[in-house]
């Protein structure tokens, strides 16, 4: 059937395709925007593969459609002809019966034979018009016998044909059926295939568009002490700084556009973390500080709220936990700002390549190591902190799309406290999608952005997704 033929030269390209493609996927992993067009070339070819295959279980529906009608006709005929040999095999025994009689009748039950009918003769005409009576009637049920026997025997030979075209259709609609049952089983599979290419092109397609994220309006400190951990709502912020302070422990500053019911550990503040909170433009949520560092607050006119001081509901205790490491805020009941309308769109993909970089290590102390490994099929780095999953409370899995190194000089604060120098500039190490760049950040004053920079002078535009920003001692 030209259909099959047709059929079986798309599935052995089809088969082509997802091997090709399959094999790209066993070495190294290629890029989304690379896996595209395959996967696009790979639905039509699917698509072309189960239109045929609609085609031919169409034909093979017909098919049997037509197979039934012929098998409906040969039964008829077959019940027909059941019916007309019984009738002729019943005339026939029913004649052959009369003559039996009749020959019993002539040869054995009354003792007549030729002799005694030629003895009982008057005279020779008599005995000559007996014997031409008698010979005809015998010639006559002799045919008609042997006509029966001709109609019994054609009937027969009908009886045998039908019986085998009966066979026949019954044989030709077994393969049919199953040949049909194995294309829809086949369909199925190329249904999977089929669904399977448009969520992996979906995917795909999601992560290289570009996006629009809201701006963050709240900036929350967040412990990282052993005892805060895990800590509650890191999944959901947008962008994290992770900074030094004492005892060679690190703390959060995570700004937030989405509204977290529950985010704490809350933390003192740092001149720092005030400064960035400040250039981002949120309102910078806080637990108490430094008499010299709540001057700063005030003296700059910090838009913010102080947990321990506020009478807000939505500063709460988890008795869980033991002080200091058990403040939390609910933001979506704070009410401090309102959403904000302003959105960035960020690009999904880099406007240069670096060099390959699927892990990251960094070192603030002893029992505080950071690692960052790359997952090519979610284009972004996964976190651990001294050899574990990075997860927030709720489970989550951080994960980061953009990871840069900012090196600054730290100096000594009030009371000791390491403070780093985030006004001026220092280099970086960016980090996304699997690659690396060398650049410089710089800060031209407390309230200006930071800024950071390629090696060449061109502004880094980061990809959407989560940012985390390690402020580290410079190299």
């Amino acid at each position: 059937m030209a259909l099959t033929k047709k059929l079986t030269g798309l599935l052995i390209v089809l088969l082509m395709i997802l091997a090709g493609f399959s094999g790209s996927v066993s070495g190294n992993v290629p890029d989304p925007q690379h896996r595209i067009e395959g996967t696009r070339t790979e639905i039509s070819e699917l698509e072309k593969v189960i239109k045929a295959m609609d085609e031919d279980i169409k034909a093979r529906e017909a098919r049997l459609q037509e197979l039934d009608a012929e098998q409906a006709k040969v039964k008829r005929l077959l019940r027909q002809t059941e019916i007309s040999l019984a009738e002729s095999e019943a005339r026939m025994a029913q004649r052959s019966g009369v003559l039996a009689g009749r020959l019993r009748s002539a040869y054995m039950k009354g003792g007549l034979s030729y002799l005694e009918m030629l003895l009982c003769a008057d005279n020779l005409g008599d005995l000559l018009i007996r014997a031409a009576y008698l010979r005809r009637v015998l010639n006559r049920d002799a045919e008609i016998i042997a006509a029966f026997r001709v109609e019994y025997e054609a009937l027969a030979e009908r009886r045998v044909a039908a019986r085998a075209q009966r066979k026949q259709i019954e044989d030709m609609r077994f393969e049919t059926v199953a040949q049909s049952q194995n294309l829809l089983a086949q369909r199925r599979e190329q249904d999977t295939l089929l669904k399977r290419a448009r969520t992996q092109l979906a995917a795909d397609l999601a992560v290289i568009t570009p996006r629009a994220e809201k701006r963050p309006i709240y900036g929350v400190v967040i412990d990282n002490a052993s005892p805060a951990r895990p800590q509650h709502g890191l999944s959901q912020a947008n962008v994290i700084y992770e900074y030094e302070v004492e005892g060679r422990i690190t703390r959060y500053l995570a700004l937030f556009s989405a509204l977290p019911r529950k985010v704490g550990p809350v933390r003192s503040a740092r001149e720092h973390s005030i400064v960035l909170a400040m250039e981002n433009r949120v309102h910078y949520i806080y637990s108490g500080g430094g008499f010299d560092v709540l001057a700063k607050i005030n003296n700059w006119n910090v838009s913010g709220t102080n947990a321990i001081a506020s009478r807000s509901a939505a500063f709460f205790r988890d008795s869980a936990r033991r002080a200091p490491h058990n403040l939390y805020v609910n933001l979506a009941t704070l009410g401090a700002v309102v959403p904000s309308r302003e959105v960035v769109i960020r690009p999904s993909h880099l406007s240069r390549q670096g060099e390959q970089a699927l892990g990251i290590a960094l070192e603030y102390a002893n029992d505080l190591n950071i690692r960052y490994e790359y997952v090519q099929k979610q284009r972004a780095y996964r976190r651990y902190v001294n050899g574990q999953v990075h997860r927030d409370a709720a489970g989550r899995t951080i994960m980061a799309r953009n990871v840069i190194i900012q090196y600054v000089p730290h100096r000594r604060g009030l009371l000791g406290r390491p403070t780093p120098d985030i006004i001026g500039s220092g280099p970086i190490d960016f980090y996304a999608l699997g690659q690396r760049h060398r650049g410089i950040w710089r800060k031209d004053s407390r309230e200006a952005p930071t800024r950071f920079y390629f090696e060449d002078g061109q502004e880094i535009e980061r990809i959407y997704g989560q940012t985390w920003i390690q402020l580290v001692r410079s190299r």
